[in-house]
């Protein structure tokens, strides 16, 4: 028989992942209990078996919701200029919800260091697939066959224009806090760096150009010296 419906109010299901959030960030999967985060989200424990099933189910409520859902692969643009803009909006956008992403990114350093699989579930699932998709893109701009380990180094420098305001989100925040603190703020900060984004490519297309110019030189000068 399903759990009975919870007499906490509509609110409660909001209070138990933001809760168990922060304890599971604060106190790894197995030091959280779930008397704990009822307790602290001020709801009968019986309301995590009525919406999260158990104990493994708001884990893992609580490592994805507050990201937002991912990209469905079937949704990813097939043009570069379109994907990358996708790419780092899906990045940003979680940034609205202010200190909640600060707990986000130490629960995944957590699971990082103490995995309870879901790390890697998202590494094979989702984080591998996208960066496979944006080296595919990039190898078309510029007329590769195959990816070289810098195609490689360039779509990592592409995500981690967006990822270092999780990482260095405290940096942001002592340095230059309006870069994200208002949503106008975010949406330049979002735009600026989709453009960063294309200089990048650009310059490595250019950087490709000159370099196959200077083979091409040097393989005709050699054509051309006597033996």
């Amino acid at each position: 028989m399903p759990p009975p419906p919870p007499t906490e109010g509509p609110q409660a299901r909001a209070r138990l992942l933001h809760a168990a959030l922060r304890l599971f960030a604060e106190n790894g999967f197995a030091k959280a209990s779930i008397r704990d985060i009822a307790q602290a989200a001020g709801v009968n424990p019986a309301s995590i078996s009525y919406y999260f099933g158990d104990k493994n189910g708001l884990y893992r409520a609580a490592f994805t919701e507050p990201m937002g859902s991912p990209i469905a692969v079937d949704a990813w643009p097939d043009t570069l200029p379109a994907f990358i803009e996708l790419l780092i909006q899906s990045f940003m956008q979680p940034l609205h919800e202010g200190d909640l992403v600060e707990l986000c990114m130490r629960l995944h350093f957590r699971e990082m260091l103490d995995p309870t699989g879901l790390w890697q579930q998202e590494l094979e699932c989702e984080i591998k697939p996208a960066h496979a998709a944006l080296v595919g893109l990039l190898c078309k701009e510029f007329g590769l066959k195959t990816a070289d380990d810098d195609v490689h180094r360039l779509a990592m420098a592409i995500t981690a224009l967006a990822l270092q305001y999780y990482v260095g989100r405290d940096v942001v925040q002592a340095v230059r806090p309006g870069l994200t603190a208002t949503p106008r703020g975010l949406a330049a900060t979002t735009s600026r760096l989709v453009d960063f984004a294309q200089f990048m490519v650009d310059g490595e297309r250019q950087r490709r150009a000159t370099a196959r110019a200077a083979a091409s030189a040097k393989k005709a000068s050699s054509s051309r010296t006597p033996e």
